[in-house]
């Protein structure tokens, strides 16, 4: 018997009820795994699942979903809210499973637009996989602030910094004459806590993703992904993909990144503990140690919360488990039917070479297929879009291929796109991208202004 997220359950009875009629309603749909596009809340669709598995999934939707408070308080299953931290709950940055808005409308950043600190000299003396001093999360960090800037701090704990944005204006005129204005943000921060950064630190926006389908994500072997890796260009095509290969503190054996800007993290499991840890602040069986800095003695000082029977970890491991089960337990978005004019976008978007990097359709070991039009693999995108940030084997020029499924209510939810939130567009994005893709972008900007409209419109239909 499988049954799907009931959505609202006032008394025992109606979920009861409610539970009848869906897993009814599951056991004909043609998929488990994904739903209409363009549907309402798209990325907030739950799969169909079995008694246990759902029990899990509603416990990872309230860790997820209900304010952790600080400590020391009554409420001792979610007090443990940083001492510093840029939001309160998962569902802060992920609107609905998606990712967010990111700007105010003065153009500065929310708390969803993170400014991450990195040492990439350092990180290249350390010659790539070495995760003794920052487990799991391969970028040297600032040694004052650690790996990112936290905007709040609990009780007398000094937020860290004020993030502000510096926009600049770049002109772009295609070779038919239309111009677009392209704009970049440069991360500036003020009211710096501890003192200024050390020497040699970068900071780097990152932006949250949407959480679409990472259980699919998960499943894919990794040899399906390696296939389609060519580090050197052994066919002549222009395009290198690569994976990232991350290390345990061990450095004894590697696993292949599938999640994250630059491919930075293996499992679900993983890229949930490093959001709890940095974002939230919640200690887990992955970053066991609060995210103090030794210059930070306010931090140092903050109350703890109290152990339970689970351990003293703010987010024990049978919790963290269960919002990784949350946010893998939903429907990936199934593209629409295509019309005339999308459809051929999708051809244009073929033969210009985009399917190089995006690749349409992979499969998990189960044999379901999917579309996330990723390779999940890295590349370099050029020196526009560089950032100061490498992570494990990734260079301040690599990223790993955005998924485009989904694309379309990203944009209709107002979230922005690329890495730091630059682009407002598809258009504006394919125009940032250089390196492996400057091809593909020349190309683009060659076709006649009905012709790219057709590509964006099919973009917008994913």
């Amino acid at each position: 018997m499988k049954r799907i997220h009931p959505g609202s359950h006032k008394t025992w009875l109606c979920g009861a009820l409610a539970w009848l009629v869906l897993s009814h309603a599951a056991a004909d749909e043609p998929s488990t795994w994904f739903t209409d596009a363009a549907g309402p809340r798209p990325f907030a669709q739950p799969i169909a699942m079995d008694d246990a598995a759902y029990d899990r999934f509603i416990l990872g939707r309230s860790f997820f979903s209900i304010p952790w408070v600080e400590a020391p308080s009554a409420t001792t299953a979610r007090d443990g809210l940083g001492p510093h931290f840029n939001a309160n709950t998962c569902a802060s940055c992920h609107v609905d499973n998606g990712g967010g808005q990111t700007l105010d409308e003065h153009d500065q950043p929310l708390r969803t637009l993170v400014f991450k600190l990195t040492q990439p000299a350092r990180h290249a003396q350390r010659g790539g996989i070495d995760n003794v001093e920052t487990p799991f999360h391969d970028s040297v960090p600032d040694p004052v602030y650690g790996v990112q800037i936290a905007i709040n701090g609990n009780l007398k704990v000094q937020p860290e910094a004020l993030p502000r944005l510096r926009i600049e204006e770049r002109p772009f005129t295609y070779p038919d004459g239309e111009r677009v204005t392209l704009t970049t943000l440069q991360p500036v921060l003020e009211r710096l806590a501890y003192g200024p950064l050390a020497e040699g630190t970068t900071l780097s926006l990152r932006q949250p993703p949407a959480l679409i389908g990472l259980g699919l994500i998960e499943r894919v072997p990794d040899r399906e992904i390696l296939a389609w890796a060519d580090p050197q260009d052994e066919d002549g095509d222009g395009i290198s993909g690569r994976p990232n290969r991350l290390g345990p503190p061990d450095g004894q054996s590697t696993t292949l990144g599938r999640y994250n800007w630059k491919a930075s993290e293996a499992t679900v499991v993983g890229q949930t503990a490093n959001a709890a840890a940095h974002d939230i602040g919640l200690t887990n069986p992955l970053y066991p140690r609060e995210q103090c800095q030794p210059a930070q003695a306010d931090c140092l000082r903050a109350p703890r919360g109290r152990a339970t029977p689970q351990g003293d970890l703010d987010l024990p491991e049978l919790r963290l488990h269960a919002i990784a089960a949350y946010v893998s337990g939903h429907k990936a978005p199934q593209p629409v039917r295509l019309d005339a004019r999308a459809a051929a976008g999708k051809t244009l978007f073929g033969e210009l070479g985009c399917t190089g990097c995006h690749r349409e359709t992979l499969t998990t070991d189960e044999d379901v297929a999917f579309h996330p039009y990723s390779d999940l693999l890295l590349h370099d995108m050029g020196e526009d879009l560089k950032d100061g940030r490498p992570e494990f084997l990734a260079s301040e020029r690599e990223y790993r291929t955005a998924p485009l499924w989904g694309l379309g209510g990203r944009l209709r939810a107002g979230e922005r796109l690329l890495h730091d939130a630059r682009a407002a567009t598809p258009e504006e994005a394919i125009l940032w991208h250089g390196g492996e893709a400057a091809a593909s972008q020349r190309r683009f900007t060659e076709l006649e202004r009905a012709q790219r409209a057709s590509l964006l419109h099919f973009l917008e239909q994913l």
